[in-house]
């Protein structure tokens, strides 16, 4: 009998009673509650309405991870280079622990805009430096991006900013800059 479901019969599944550890190369009985009910990948969507139940970075919208679990933590879903379990904000691509390398094939990672330039990462050939490949008519000046505002690309000593919108600091500024003249 395979009573937990995770297609390793009771007498070699190293755990009967958890679906989640079996014998590799095991196929689930996708039809077995009790395999339906668990979460095996960690990211708070059970096998049985989980679109892969394999992958905790595959789920449905609205699912909330198990942060104890080992596979979800050894995971790197916004592909930031920072595993899950030790990344501050394992959603967002953009925030990471110092020294992590991005998955830039990771699709998450390509399509967020970490220097705030109105590049994608995906297509920005320095996609941390809010000065190479800035495209000023995507800057995303909504949501008054730091890394994007407080650089200087023109390298004037006014921030980019203040060039912008003299009076984004509420205080009266420079009038009329040129956001690529390092003279003006």
């Amino acid at each position: 009998a395979d009573c937990d479901g995770d297609g390793d019969s009771n007498g070699t599944d190293p755990a009967p009673n958890d679906p989640c550890v079996f014998t590799a190369g095991s196929v689930a009985d996708t039809s077995n509650p009790i395999w339906q009910a668990a979460d095996c990948d960690g990211d708070g969507d059970s096998n049985g309405t989980d679109p892969d139940p394999a992958d905790p970075c595959v789920f449905t919208a609205g699912s909330t991870a198990d942060t104890s679990n080992a596979i979800w933590q050894a995971a790197d879903c916004d592909g930031d280079g920072d595993s899950n379990g030790t990344d501050p904000d394992p959603a967002d691509p953009c925030v990471f622990t110092a020294g992590s390398t991005a998955d830039t094939s990771n699709p998450i990672w390509q399509a967020a805009d970490c220097d705030g330039d109105g590049e994608t990462n995906g297509d920005d050939p320095a996609p941390f430096d809010p000065c190479v490949g800035a495209e000023l008519a995507n800057v995303d000046l909504s949501n008054n991006n730091t890394d994007w505002y407080n650089a200087d690309c023109d390298g004037d000593g006014v921030i980019n900013g203040l060039e912008l919108d003299p009076d984004m600091d509420g205080i009266s500024g420079p009038n009329g800059t040129d956001l690529n003249n390092p003279c003006d």
